[in-house]
C-alpha cells in the first residue's frame, strides 16, 4: 500500500471513529453537568429551607416582643394614673403640715391657756403627725412608682431597639430568599435545560441495535399523555411529569386487566396487549373505564388534574419490566416543554 493509500485510509478510521468518541463525551458531559445542576438545586433548595426556619423563628420572636411591649405599656399607662398627684403636690401637703406643727410650737404655752385648750391642742398636734406620716407614705411609695416607670421605660426602649435589630435580621434574610429563589430559578432552567440534552441523547441511543431488537420483539407504544413538561427514565419505565389537566390515554390496543390504586403512587390501570406483554399507567389521574373494558389506540383512559404531577408508564413482558424508552413511538421533539408555563 503506497503512503497516499495509506494516508486515505487512516483518515477513513478516523472520520468513523471521531464521532463516536465525540458522541461519548458529549454523553459524560452531559450527564456531568445533569449532576453538578442538581447538586446545586439541591444546595440552594436547603438553604431556602434554612433561611425559613430562620425567618419563622424570627418572626416568632418578634410576636413574642411586641406582645411583652404591649404588657409594659398598659403597666405604665396605669402607673402613671397612680401618678395624677404628682411629687411635688404631696411635697406641697408635707410642708404645710410642718408649718402648722412649727406655728403650733412656737405659741404653745399662753398665760391664759386653760386645759381644754392645751388637750385640744395636742389632738391637733397629733393629728397633724398622722397627716405627715400618711404623707411621708405616700411620697415614698410614689418615688417608688416613678423609678419603677423609669426601669420599664428602660425595658421598653430595650424591646424597640431588639425589635428594629430583628426586624432588620428579617429583612436581610427575606432579601437573601430572595436572591436564592432568583438563583433556583436559574439553576432550574439550566438543569431543566441539561435534562432535556441529556434526554435527547437517550432517546437517540433507544435508536441502537438493542432498542431496535427489543422494538422488534413487542412492537412500539404510543406516548399515555399528548404534553409534558419533562421526562424521567431509567432502566424500567419512564415518569412524564405535566402541569396541566389532559387525557390519559391507551398506548396500543389491549384489554383492560386491572384497574385500582397503590397506596401514595396514585391511580393505577394495567392493559393486556397480548403475547404476555403489559402496560402499566401509574400516577395522578383519575381513570374513566372499568377493567374487562377493551380499547384501542389512543382512546381516553382518564384524565390529570389541572395542577403538576406524574404520570409513571411501563412496559412488561412475562411479568417482567422492560426499558420502555425503547419501546416509545417519540423523536427529539417530543422531549419539548410544550405545556403551558
Amino acid at each position: 500500500m503506497d503512503l497516499s493509500l495509506r494516508t486515505i485510509f487512516i483518515t477513513f478510521i478516523l472520520c468513523l471513529s471521531l464521532p463516536a468518541s465525540s458522541a461519548v463525551n458529549k454523553s459524560k458531559s452531559l450527564r456531568k453537568n445533569l449532576k453538578q445542576e442538581k447538586v446545586k438545586l439541591q444546595k440552594i433548595t436547603t438553604a431556602i429551607e434554612g433561611i425559613e426556619k430562620k425567618l419563622e423563628l424570627s418572626n416568632q420572636k418578634v410576636l413574642k416582643m411586641s406582645a411583652s411591649k404591649r404588657k409594659l405599656e398598659e403597666v405604665i399607662f396605669g402607673l402613671k394614673r397612680e401618678l395624677l398627684t404628682s411629687l411635688s403636690n404631696l411635697n406641697l401637703g408635707k410642708q404645710e403640715i410642718r408649718h402648722l406643727l412649727t406655728s403650733i410650737a412656737v405659741n404653745t404655752f399662753e398665760d391664759d391657756e386653760g386645759p381644754a385648750a392645751i388637750l385640744s391642742r395636742k389632738i391637733l398636734v397629733q393629728e397633724l403627725k398622722k397627716r405627715l406620716k400618711n404623707y411621708n407614705n405616700q411620697i415614698k411609695v410614689t418615688k417608688g412608682y416613678q423609678q419603677r416607670l423609669s426601669n420599664i421605660e428602660t425595658d421598653i426602649k430595650l424591646y424597640e431597639t431588639k425589635e428594629q435589630m430583628l426586624l432588620e435580621t428579617i429583612a436581610h434574610l427575606e432579601e437573601t430568599k430572595r436572591l436564592e429563589a432568583q438563583n433556583y430559578i436559574q439553576t432550574k432552567k439550566r438543569y431543566q435545560a441539561s435534562l432535556k440534552e441529556w434526554q435527547k441523547v437517550k432517546v437517540s441511543k433507544s435508536k441502537n441495535r438493542k432498542g431496535s431488537g427489543l422494538r422488534k420483539k413487542l412492537g412500539v407504544f404510543s406516548l399515555p399523555l399528548e404534553k409534558h413538561t419533562s421526562m424521567d427514565f431509567r432502566k424500567k419505565g419512564v415518569t412524564f411529569l405535566f402541569n396541566e389537566s389532559q387525557p390519559v390515554r391507551a398506548t396500543r390496543k389491549g384489554k383492560v386487566v386491572h384497574i385500582g390504586s397503590l397506596s401514595t403512587y396514585g391511580n393505577v390501570v394495567m392493559i393486556d396487549h397480548g403475547k404476555e406483554t403489559f402496560s402499566v399507567c401509574l400516577g395522578d389521574f383519575k381513570p374513566r373505564l372499568k377493567k374487562g373494558d377493551s380499547v384501542q389506540k389512543g382512546q381516553v383512559l382518564g384524565y390529570t388534574p389541572d395542577k403538576s404531577g406524574k404520570l409513571y408508564f411501563e412496559v412488561r413482558n412475562r411479568d417482567k419490566a422492560q426499558e420502555t424508552i425503547h419501546l416509545l413511538d417519540m423523536d427529539e421533539r417530543s422531549l419539548a416543554m410544550n405545556s403551558k408555563k
